[in-house]
């Protein structure tokens, strides 16, 4: 069985799985490289989910502000067989992929080339596909360029949100790791690419999270599931900016104006949409912590009110 000498690169807590599975698979892990510490909402600095795992494990962890300084690095990646990255999150100098024996494998949550960039799973989401995957590919010097060592697919249901889909995307990931990384250290892979002319799954945006009536109901429903980590679906009713956590959506033909209250009691909180119906099931208003609908139903809010009196009667 190969045993390679593997440097980690990842961030957030769904890269954790795949350094547990590399080194389950007898893999020497002398070092992860993480992002730096950053400020929360009260100015506490706060590491990284992969920083906190590394340092609970007794596992070497660094944060440089920058892989630029070869002089740092080039020490450090001296006879390593290969670097790892899952969502480390900043890139990586030509100059330091090249000190790699084998080089560098990036996983990728999408069938590259189509939506290469920050965001594959909220865009995917967002853009109602029905199918993506995952992808391990050797990264090269050229940013939009790679060779494909390993794709693997996944059919989205509408239950998934972008947690979900991550996570399902994960176990896909470390199911295939072992297989990846002997075709890496083969040097066997699929094709190359480019991905100039797909997809490209920009970093998300703030705005994103605002949803509009005049919007499908089906685009709403996508983006309250791509959005439910951040930046969160927010919609404008009364007056009050409303986050949506959780939905459902029926496409139907109505007469109904969008944003009309068809149904609010305890079991449902259904609006009217250009053409369909929006349910929502789990709601945060401004300030407030996140609530169910029927938990709105039985509150002393001044919304709960609004919302009766401008149910339609049918």
């Amino acid at each position: 069985m190969i045993k390679l000498k593997i440097i980690f690169f990842g961030s957030p807590y769904y890269s954790i799985p795949l350094l547990q599975k590399i080194i389950s698979l007898g893999h020497e892990v002398p070092l992860v490289i993480s992002q730096g510490a950053k400020k929360n909402r009260r100015g506490k600095l706060v590491h990284t989910p992969v920083y906190e795992f590394c340092k609970k494990n007794n596992i070497k962890c660094i944060t440089p502000l920058s892989l630029q300084d070869r002089t740092l690095i080039e020490p450090i990646v001296k006879n390593i067989d290969l670097g790892f990255i899952y969502a480390y999150g900043k890139l990586i100098p030509s100059e330091i992929i090249k000190l790699f024996k084998f080089g560098i494998m990036n996983l990728h949550c999408s069938l590259l080339p189509n939506y290469r960039g920050a965001a594959p799973v909220q865009h995917a989401i967002m853009n109602d596909e029905k199918k993506t995957g995952i992808t391990f590919f050797k990264i090269n010097e050229r940013l939009d360029d790679g060779k494909i060592i390993l794709k693997k697919d996944y059919n989205i249901k509408d239950s998934d949100d972008c947690m979900s889909l991550q996570d399902s995307l994960t176990k896909i990931a470390s199911q295939n790791c072992k297989e990846a990384i002997n075709l890496m250290h083969s040097q066997k892979f699929i094709l190359s690419f480019s991905a100039k002319k797909n997809v490209y799954a920009r970093k998300i945006l703030k705005e994103d999270g605002i949803l509009d009536l005049k919007m499908s109901v089906r685009t709403m429903f996508n983006r309250i599931r791509a959005l439910n980590i951040w930046p969160i679906a927010r919609l404008e009713l009364f007056d009050e900016q409303i986050k949506i956590l959780k939905a459902n959506c029926i496409v139907a033909k109505h007469e109904f104006i969008p944003g009309q209250i068809i149904e609010f009691n305890k079991n449902e909180f259904v609006v009217a949409a250009v053409d369909g119906y929006l349910s929502i099931e789990f709601l945060q208003l401004e300030g407030k912590k996140a609530i169910s609908s029927r938990d709105l139903f039985n509150s002393n809010v001044k919304l709960k009110q609004k919302i009766i009196n401008a149910k339609v009667n049918i």
